[in-house]
């Protein structure tokens, strides 16, 4: 299997070529509810995460909600 390194949150994960962003969410047990997924500072809609596939280098931030004010 060819495999490509991504960082999530400044930390390395290798991932196999040709993910897709909802792919990667599953495989590496990423929290989905009241997230945010960016890829190198663009932010990807949750319908688009199944359709958006990662290259090797990408920059992957997980930001959550916090409710509160």
């Amino acid at each position: 299997m060819d495999i490509i390194q991504v960082v999530i949150n400044e930390q390395a994960h290798t991932v196999p070529r040709n993910s897709s962003l909802a792919q990667i969410i599953e495989q590496l047990s990423l929290p989905e509810m009241g997230c945010v997924f960016a890829i190198n500072n663009s932010v990807v809609p949750r319908s688009e995460w199944s359709s958006t596939h990662i290259n090797d280098g990408d920059a992957i931030s997980l930001f959550q909600a916090i409710a509160g004010g």
